[in-house]
C-alpha cells in the first residue's frame, strides 16, 4: 500500500466535504471505511457500519437539504493519517437556517475515513433540536 502524505489526505477531505455539502448520501459515505466510527450530536452513540450511516445520511440530507460546510484549519496530529478540522457550518431546509462552527477529529484507515467524531457549538445544540 502506498503511504499517503498530509496533500494527499487534504485533497481526499476537499472531496469529501464537497459531497457534503452536494447532500449525497451515497457520494458522502463512499469517502468512509466500511468499519467506521461516526459520532455526532445526533448519533453521540455512533455508527458503526456504512449501511446504517448511508440511512443516517439520507434522513439527515432530507431533513437539511442545504448544507455548506467551509473548512478552516486542517491541523495533522503526529499519528499519520489523523487530523483536527475546524470549520463554519450553515445547514437548513425551507423553514429554518442553523449556523455555527465545529471541529472534527479525523483518522484515516488507508485512504478511507474511519473515525469521524463531529463537535458542534454545544452550547447550542439543545436549543436547535427543541425548535425544529
Amino acid at each position: 500500500m502506498v503511504e499517503l502524505k498530509t496533500e494527499d489526505y487534504t485533497k481526499i477531505m476537499e472531496d469529501w466535504v464537497a459531497a457534503w455539502n452536494r447532500s449525497d448520501a451515497e457520494a458522502t459515505a463512499s469517502y468512509y471505511a466500511d468499519d467506521l466510527d461516526y459520532r455526532d450530536p445526533n448519533v453521540p452513540g455512533g455508527i458503526a457500519n456504512k449501511e446504517k450511516f448511508v440511512t443516517y445520511l439520507r434522513i439527515l440530507f432530507r431533513k437539511w437539504p442545504e448544507q455548506e460546510w467551509i473548512g478552516k484549519n486542517i491541523m495533522p496530529h503526529a499519528k499519520t493519517g489523523a487530523f483536527s478540522i475546524s470549520y463554519n457550518f450553515k445547514f437548513g431546509n425551507n423553514d429554518k437556517i442553523i449556523k455555527g462552527f465545529g471541529m472534527d477529529r479525523i483518522e484515516f484507515k488507508g485512504d478511507k475515513i474511519q473515525l469521524n467524531h463531529v463537535y458542534l457549538n454545544a452550547e447550542y445544540w439543545s436549543d436547535w433540536i427543541k425548535n425544529v
